[in-house]
C-alpha cells in the first residue's frame, strides 16, 4: 500500500501469538513496537507514527485486576519520566508551556453509574451557564 507517497507493507498482528502464550500458562504478555496509521493526518496535532504498548493479561476473579495492572504501569511510567527525563520535559516546556502532570499513587476506578453521574452533572452545569 502507499504510505504518504512511499511503498509500505502491512505487518502481521501479534494478537494470535499473545493469546497462544496465555494458553501456555504465561500470565502476561507485553509487546512494545512501532505503530503506523495510514491516515492523511501527518500534522503536529496527529500521531500517525508512534510506539505502542500492547498487552494480553489473564485475570482470575475480576477485570479490576487488569485495571490495577494498567494503573500501576502508568503511575510507574509517570514517576520515571519525572525522575529521569527532567531535561527533556523542560525543553518541551520552553516551546509549549504546560503545568506539571498531577497524578495519584492510586488509580481511581469508577463504576459506569458513577461516571455517568459525573457526565450528567457536568452536562447539567453547562446547560445552566
Amino acid at each position: 500500500l502507499k504510505y504518504f507517497g512511499r511503498d509500505a507493507f502491512l505487518s502481521q498482528s501479534p494478537q494470535l501469538y499473545k493469546q497462544m502464550a496465555l494458553c501456555c500458562d504465561l500470565q502476561r504478555v507485553f509487546e512494545v513496537g512501532p505503530v503506523f496509521r495510514a491516515e492523511n493526518s501527518n500534522t503536529h496535532r496527529h500521531l500517525c507514527e508512534f510506539t505502542g504498548l500492547d498487552l494480553e493479561v489473564e485475570f482470575k476473579e475480576h477485570y479490576h485486576e487488569v485495571l490495577n495492572l494498567i494503573g500501576d504501569m502508568f503511575i510507574y511510567i509517570f514517576k520515571q519520566l519525572n525522575e529521569h527525563s527532567k531535561a527533556e520535559i523542560e525543553a518541551v516546556r520552553k516551546q509549549f508551556p504546560f503545568e506539571d502532570l498531577a497524578f495519584s499513587d492510586k488509580m481511581l476506578i469508577l463504576t459506569f453509574k458513577e461516571a455517568m453521574g459525573m457526565v450528567k452533572a457536568y452536562h447539567d452545569d453547562l446547560i445552566k451557564q
